[in-house]
Parts: C-alpha cells; structure tokens; sequence
C-alpha cells in the first residue's frame, strides 16, 4: 500500500513537468483498444491533430510524431514541432515495447526508472491507409483517487474531415474521455515538409 502511494505521489508532482495530462476522479475509462492494430503499418510520420494540453507541446505548432522500429524490436516515438517560428529540440525520444498478445497496447518505461510502472501507449482506433489514415493515441494511469489521461489524435493528412473528427471525438465519449479539454494544433502550410 506505501509502495502504491508513493509511486502516486511520484508520478503526480513529477509527469506533468514532463507531459502534461488531464486528470480525472475514479479509475481509468473503460476503453478498448484498436484490433486491425499492425505495428509495421503504423510506422513512419503522422501529424499530430490535437491533444490533451501539455507542458512540452505548449504552443507548439505543426506537431508530428515519428515512429521508427530499432533492431532491438522496440519502437522509437519522437515528437517534433515549432514554436515562436522555430523547431523545438528539447523533446527526448520515448521508446515503447511492442505487446506480442495484443498489439495495440504498447508500454513505454518511465525514464529508465525501474521502480515506477511502464506507462501504457494504446492506439484505440487506427485507419493504417498510407495517404488518408489516422490514430488515436491514449494513456491513462490510476493515481490514488483519480487518473491522469494523456490523448492524441494524428493522421496522414495536415486537416482532418470534419464528419471523421466528429465520428472519432464520439466515440471517445461514449467511452467516458472528456474531448472538451483537447486543443487543436495549428497545422498550414507555414509548416515544414514532411519526410
């Protein structure tokens, strides 16, 4: 029980400095993960949509996340950006660990720190077209009486269809995820090429 507050107590004062959430009374949602999940297909650039407010990604504009298979099988997750009209180059890469029995929900460990839990990377929904797919990323962890919640949505394409956007931000309500607390990011064409 000590050990469960304290690693509560850890994660609370320390992850928003480093990745901001939103934090919510009670368990987790009750969600279900995406079952055409394919890691390989789900590699490469994606563009960033809009997201739980973050610390790190605080006025950033033009996000993408870029996920890259290393020889060691784990998956490399790096967020890039621009804010105040430059590239940010603060954001270490994560490193996330494929889940052979249900693909969809990957862990990244909490900086190398062995004695707090691996936060949990789910992908709820995937649409794998290479031109006009998207994602929708989710983190969530039980802390003491509530649960911080981290969510993402990216896609293949710098605007998503609205009635797609609309369809996706129901779901996530039917699931209990508060989609009023998502900021949209600025994605034009003052932004950079993508790879």
């Amino acid at each position: 029980m000590l050990l469960t507050v304290l690693v509560a107590t850890v994660l609370a004062l320390s992850v928003p400095a480093v990745q901001g959430q939103v934090y919510g009374w009670g368990g987790c949602p009750d969600v279900s993960v995406a079952q055409n999940f394919d890691v390989d297909s789900w590699l490469g650039t994606w563009i960033e949509i809009a997201r739980f407010p973050s610390s790190v990604e605080e006025d950033v504009d033009c996000g993408t996340d870029t996920y890259t298979r290393l020889q060691d099988g784990r998956i490399k997750l790096q967020y890039n950006g621009i804010r105040d009209g430059k590239a940010i180059d603060h954001v270490d890469p994560l490193y996330a660990d494929p889940n052979t029995e249900e693909p969809a929900k990957l862990s990244v460990p909490y900086f190398g720190l062995s004695f707090l839990p691996e936060m949990p990377y789910w992908i709820l929904e995937i649409d794998h077209d290479p031109d006009t797919g998207y994602f929708v990323g989710f983190t969530c962890m039980d802390a003491w009486v509530g649960n911080m919640q981290i969510l993402w949505i990216f896609s293949k394409e710098r605007e998503m269809d609205e009635e797609r956007l609309n369809g996706i931000l129901g779901r996530l309500e039917d699931h209990g995820i508060d989609t009023s607390k998502l900021e949209y990011v600025i994605q034009d064409d003052t932004c950079p090429a993508l790879p």
